[in-house]
């Protein structure tokens, strides 16, 4: 067989590999391919600027898997964590009222008959574009789901792309930072409760110990696998030792005792904050047991249901925070109670706890909305009825906060990553 059949091969080979436009390597004999593949006449210096082009490209895109991620936030200074707190309370104002809303793709969701469940989560800005990804696999033989992973790709404005970062660690530590704006607004957070021992568990106490850990007292952890809560304590409390140094205790409730419920209780009747961090499909407790407290009210944050038939919070107790008189709206300026949410449009949607409550629109504030109400007047210096009755409601009124989850701080918290590892490796 002749060289030039053999390369004629090659190229129709090559054709049939390559999508429309992508050049050849520069070493196939160029007038062996112009002959066999007139279409392919490209000069041999567009072909190598090309592959040189596309080599600085990959060059500049940063591959971050989850050790390399949990490196770098977990060695966060208390300074360092409250400015990337901040970059999330940026985006909540952007999301609410900065006009991003309308610029974020819908996320969509994928059940499959064998169990494996999908989540794609795009989102956009100004400067870059990128989508998540995220997979729970099909149940094993003993019916349960092995743990939540995937990928968040980032590209510039141009469709570069600029990094891939493993999601586990930064959902985890998004999702817990988001929770963590209006725990900030707290008056009180001795007392706290952390229903789950998963990674939402972890990073919450993490951030928790990071931001506002020298006032806390106690950390609970409810959960019906003591073996996790144990690892999950004995993590966090060698963590403690050489970063945060609090002085807080930790114990376990374990919903398999046969006290459980009266233990459980006793402890809420005197806890400051209450974190709902698993994927549960029943209320996590009655609203017995939080109404008619005489101390004071709580804060609640649920952050683990993410599918209309799940629920961490009873129906009765959304209903008791948004009666008249039971808080405030900062929009409506009434004396009426209202519900927390970084999302609304999409929690009354989706949300398990916003759709088996009834909750209406007008009974839900969005994050942005109170951080740019408040924002305005702080820069104005007033201190006028509004702001101070907003104050005193988030500070100490009994606050529920339900995220589904703002796509944009993925990409918001993910580029500040970026920014993190680059400016560790420089």
């Amino acid at each position: 067989m002749g060289a030039q059949t053999r390369f004629e091969r090659l190229a129709l080979g090559a054709k049939s590999l390559l999508p429309n436009g992508f050049y050849f390597p520069a070493y196939l004999d160029k007038r062996l391919l112009s002959a066999t593949l007139p279409q392919y006449r490209i000069p041999y210096i567009s072909s190598r600027l090309n592959r040189d082009h596309t080599m600085a490209e990959a060059s500049n895109i940063q591959f971050l898997d989850n050790s390399t991620v949990f490196d770098l936030l977990i060695n966060l200074s208390r300074d360092e964590a409250i400015e990337l707190r901040r970059v999330v309370e940026q985006t909540f104002k952007d999301f609410s009222v900065g006009g991003e809303r309308q610029y974020q793709p819908a996320p969509s969701f994928v059940n499959r008959p064998n169990g494996q469940t999908a989540l794609f989560r795009p989102f956009t800005s100004n400067d870059s574009v990128g989508t998540k990804i995220i997979a729970q696999s099909t149940p094993g033989p003993d019916g349960n789901k092995c743990d939540i992973s995937g990928v968040i790709v980032l590209c510039d404005s141009t469709g570069t792309p600029t990094g891939m970062i493993s999601s586990e660690e930064v959902t985890g530590y998004r999702t817990s930072m988001n929770a963590m704006v209006p725990f900030s607004w707290r008056k009180q957070v001795d007392e706290i409760v952390i229903f789950g021992s998963g990674m939402q568990a972890l990073w919450h106490t993490r951030l928790i110990l990071t931001l506002r850990g020298s006032e806390v007292k106690t950390i609970t952890y409810v959960s019906s696998s003591k073996q996790r809560v144990d690892d999950l304590i004995a993590k966090v409390s060698a963590e403690n030792e050489t970063r945060w140094k609090a002085g807080c205790s930790f114990r376990i409730l374990d919903s398999t005792t046969s006290d459980f419920q009266q233990n459980l209780k006793s402890c809420l009747q005197t806890v400051d904050c209450i974190f709902c961090t698993t994927p549960s499909k029943k209320p996590l407790f009655p609203a017995s047991y939080l109404a008619g407290r005489d101390a004071r009210s709580p804060f609640l944050s649920a952050v683990g249901s993410w599918q209309p038939d799940m629920i961490e919070v009873d129906p009765e107790l959304l209903q008791l925070a948004v009666a008249p008189n039971a808080g405030y709206n900062p929009i409506t300026k009434k004396e009426d109670g209202v519900i927390l949410v970084d999302d609304r449009d999409f929690g009354l949607a989706h949300s398990g706890e916003l759709l088996q409550g009834n909750i209406a629109a007008k009974d839900v504030v969005e994050l942005g909305e109170i951080l740019s109400l408040t924002a305005a007047d702080e820069a104005y210096g007033s201190t006028g009825t509004n702001i101070q009755k907003t104050n005193h409601f988030v500070s100490e009124g009994l606050v529920i906060y339900k995220s589904v989850g703002v796509s944009l701080t993925d990409l918001t918290v993910s580029n500040a990553i970026l920014q993190l590892a680059k400016a560790k490796r420089d």
